[in-house]
């Protein structure tokens, strides 16, 4: 008997000590990604600064025009522009693309232009906030030809920005804060993290009674999150270890979506050009930073 109990807890012991090892490479992997975008902006940084600022934005503009050019977008009509009037000559219109700082401009925005007593539904620092700053779409009367797809109430030397991220620093920085935060893989559960982990860790051999028990466990450990309650679950059970994706599977899901459904749209990896309408707003006239 004590031959066995010695057995089961070594047994234990080394799918720990594997799965540590397993997390502790997904983190590194997350790290060394990282870290490589970082030393290719400081590259790029460097050239930057040895050009003016004209010079920047210039390069910037064709750039976008080429890629427009290339990929033909169509008109996506899936975003908001927000106007703040009290900024610059005619005021500067600003379109969020998620983690790309939407959440810093957010909190400044609201900081800034409606004070601390702006709530929406109980929350200071949400979007929703700033839903008077939308602009309402089609372009006024009058409008010329460079405005035509411009919303009304904009005017004419009005200046837009977005903020530009390299799309897989906005999956890494998404899935993060799902890593991080126990309370964010409950929130986004049925938007994609539920899908990633079950997908990516169902083994096709498992009987049903398996397959079962560890889909039990799993809801059982969603559902709890925040309650305070931690009911107990299986060692081995693959969908709690770790509790919530890794960088492979948030990048199968997109794969599977993009381009096919809404969850494939989803803001936190939908593409800057398509957020904005980059390519159906003369480029000429946006400013990123």
């Amino acid at each position: 008997y004590q031959r066995r109990v010695r057995e089961k807890r070594g047994r234990k012991l080394k799918r720990e000590q594997e799965q540590k090892e397993a997390e502790e490479k997904l983190r590194k992997e997350q790290e060394e990604a990282l870290e490589k975008l970082r030393k290719e902006q400081v590259q790029k940084e460097a050239v930057k600064n040895s050009k003016s600022a004209e010079e920047v934005i210039n390069e910037r503009m064709q750039r976008v025009k080429e890629v427009c050019k290339r990929l033909n977008y169509p008109n996506s009509n899936q975003y908001n522009m927000y106007l703040f009037r009290k900024y610059g000559k005619s005021g500067i219109s600003w379109c969020p693309t998620f983690k790309a700082s939407s959440s810093t401009w957010r909190d400044f925005f609201i900081d800034n232009v409606l004070g601390s007593h702006a709530n929406f539904m109980g929350t200071h620092y949400h979007l929703g906030v700033l839903g008077n700053q939308i602009l309402t779409r089609g372009a006024g009367r009058g409008a010329s030809a460079a405005r035509k797809r411009v919303f009304s109430g904009e005017a004419e030397d009005s200046v837009r920005f977005t903020v530009v991220r390299h799309p897989i620093s906005r999956l890494i920085s998404h899935l993060r804060k799902a890593q991080n935060y126990p309370d964010e893989v409950r929130a986004q559960r049925g938007d994609w993290v539920e899908e990633s982990v079950i997908n990516g860790r169902t083994n096709p051999l498992w009987d049903t009674a398996t397959r079962t028990k560890y889909k039990r466990e799993w809801d059982v450990y969603i559902n709890e999150i925040g309650s305070g309650r931690h009911s107990p679950f299986s060692d081995d059970n693959p969908y709690l270890h770790p509790p919530y994706p890794v960088f492979p599977e948030l990048i199968d899901f997109v794969m599977r979506h993009k381009g096919r459904d809404d969850k494939g749209n989803n803001g936190h990896w939908r593409p800057t050009i398509e957020w904005c309408d980059l390519c159906q707003k003369r480029p000429g006239h946006h400013h990123t930073a």
